[in-house]
Order: structure tokens, then C-alpha cells, then sequence
């Protein structure tokens, strides 16, 4: 019988759009389909470690929920991030006109950042309450971003909630985290959807699930900084799409003009997620045939 294939999920950044994640773990869990590595970026991160630490999909929703019924998340200022005049765009694009909003006062006060990373860190800690990387040959994976030379830092062992707290570290909102020598923020800066770290893992097929936004084709382009922020976020989205290229599989839910930090609305993305993932099931079918029969496959590919 041929090989049954390493499968990889990578699951990317996206703030709370990143919940469509779960939807996702669902709609895999109810067809059978088990990832044997795991890659996380920011929030692909926080969802990856959870799924890790409990093998299954409520208990994600159960330690997220506790998370939003805390003190500690209402302490950690997400709420007061969001504008509802800053939707468009890519993600980073989102983040730097907010902090263009903000830079007078931040500068007035030194901050490397708008979320205190030792508040940032307490809610790491709560999720994550141990250093789990396997679960039941399920192996885990993190990327985050060197700020200095630019380079992947890939996580795969040691202190779980320094590797998510880096790979979260959202530039211009969380100050940049310690870590080995290095000087790391969030790892969607250079591998929104960690598929290189799942191939590097000894991933044979990849699903990439990538929660980013889409080009937003209504976004005012009635002015210079409009101008410049549709620009910039055209560029975002097609460098990741070359990435995308080197998965298997994508999983893409369709987002367009939904600002990061809207956590209200994690019912919403979750039914994305499930929504995205139900209707590649037979892509992902196919991708792990292909690899099984990989003969067969370039016979059919070459049959008239």
C-alpha cells in the first residue's frame, strides 16, 4: 500500500479573524482528516497550541471563552483598538494607520508599543499552561519574525509561551519580545501562513489556511493616503498569494473589509472557517492521493 502522507496545517494570521481556524479544525475533525504537523502564525499560533494542549476542537473554544470572560482580556485593551473607519486594507496596513492615529501621544510617552507586553504575556500564560509541542504524534510548530535581519525564527521546542508571545507580537501594538539573542515580533511580517515552517517540519501535503484579507475593490481611493493604503494593500495580498502557492491546499474564507481586533464576531468566523473548509474537502482528498499515487496522478494528467 503506498505511503500514507506527513499532512501539515498552517494556520496564519489574522487577529480575531483567525477563529475561522476552529471552523476549520471542525469540518477536518468530522471527515477524519488529522494533521500530523501543526505551524502557527500569531493567532495561527494561539489556536495551533490550544489544539495541541487539548487534542480537540472545544477545548479551544472552552479556554477561549474563559479568556474573554476574564479580567485579564478586558485588561488587555483589544476593545479599544478597533475604528470603525480603519476596515479596509491589508492587516498591516490596518495597524500602521492606527498607530499613525496614535504615534503624537505614544511618542509623548516613549512606548514601544500599545499593549503592555507583560499584560500581553499574562493572557499567553493563561492558555497555555504547559510546554506542549506533541500530542499523540501531532507535532507542533512556530513562526515568528527577526526585527533586525528580517529571517523566519522557527520554534519547535522549549518555552511555548515566549514562541507564541513572539509569533503575536504585532508590530507598532505589542513591543518586540526577547528571545535567544534575538529581537522577535509577530511572524506574519515575513509568513502570514507558516507553510514553509510545515514543509521544513517534514510536511508531504499542506493546507494553508490563510485569514487575511482580500482586496478590498470598494475601498475610497479618493485621496493621497487612500491612494497609497489600496496600493499597499494589493501588494500584501499578492505576496501572499505567491506564498500560498508552495501549499498543497488553500483554505481562504472570504474576508473583506473586517478590521483584526473585532472579537465580537468570533461566531461569525468560525462559520466562515467551516464554511471555507467543506468546500475544499475533496481538494484535500486529492492532494493526499496525488502524493499516495504519484504515478497514477501523471498518467491522468497527461490522458486526454
Amino acid at each position: 500500500m503506498p505511503a500514507k502522507p506527513v499532512l501539515g496545517l498552517a494556520l496564519g494570521g489574522g487577529g480575531a479573524r483567525g477563529f475561522a481556524h476552529i471552523g476549520v479544525l471542525q469540518v477536518l475533525s468530522e471527515a477524519g482528516v488529522r494533521p500530523d504537523i501543526v505551524t502557527g502564525s500569531s493567532f495561527g499560533s494561539v489556536v495551533g497550541g490550544l489544539y495541541i494542549k487539548h487534542g480537540d476542537v472545544q477545548g479551544i473554544l472552552d479556554d477561549l471563552q474563559a479568556l474573554f470572560e476574564s479580567d485579564l482580556y478586558r485588561n488587555l485593551g483589544v476593545g479599544r483598538i478597533h475604528v470603525q473607519d480603519r476596515q479596509g486594507g491589508s492587516f498591516w496596513h490596518q495597524a500602521a494607520r492606527f498607530v499613525q492615529d496614535r504615534i503624537v501621544i505614544n511618542l509623548a510617552q516613549s512606548r514601544p508599543g500599545l499593549i503592555r507586553l507583560d499584560k500581553l504575556q499574562q493572557v499567553t500564560e493563561f492558555l497555555i499552561s504547559e510546554d506542549r509541542w506533541e500530542r499523540d504524534g501531532m507535532r507542533l510548530g512556530v513562526v515568528a519574525t527577526d526585527l533586525t535581519t528580517g529571517e523566519d525564527v522557527y520554534f519547535t521546542s522549549g518555552d511555548l509561551v515566549t514562541a507564541i508571545l513572539s509569533s503575536s507580537a504585532i508590530p507598532g501594538f505589542v513591543p518586540p519580545v526577547q528571545a535567544n539573542g534575538r529581537t522577535l515580533v509577530d511572524g506574519g511580517v515575513t509568513q502570514q501562513v507558516p507553510i514553509r515552517l510545515a514543509r521544513k517540519m517534514g510536511a508531504d501535503v499542506v493546507v494553508g489556511v490563510d485569514v487575511g484579507q482580500a482586496i478590498n475593490a470598494d475601498a475610497p481611493i479618493d485621496n493621497a493616503m487612500a491612494i497609497m493604503s489600496q496600493a499597499e494593500g494589493i501588494k500584501s495580498y499578492h505576496y501572499r498569494m505567491l506564498l500560498n502557492r508552495e501549499s498543497d491546499v488553500v483554505i481562504m474564507p472570504p474576508f473583506i473589509g473586517i478590521h483584526w481586533s473585532e472579537f465580537n464576531r468570533t461566531e461569525e468566523f468560525i462559520q466562515a472557517g467551516r464554511t471555507a473548509a467543506e468546500t475544499h474537502l475533496e481538494e484535500i482528498d486529492r492532494a493526499i492521493w496525488r502524493f499516495r499515487h504519484p504515478w497514477l496522478s501523471r498518467l491522468r494528467h497527461f490522458s486526454p
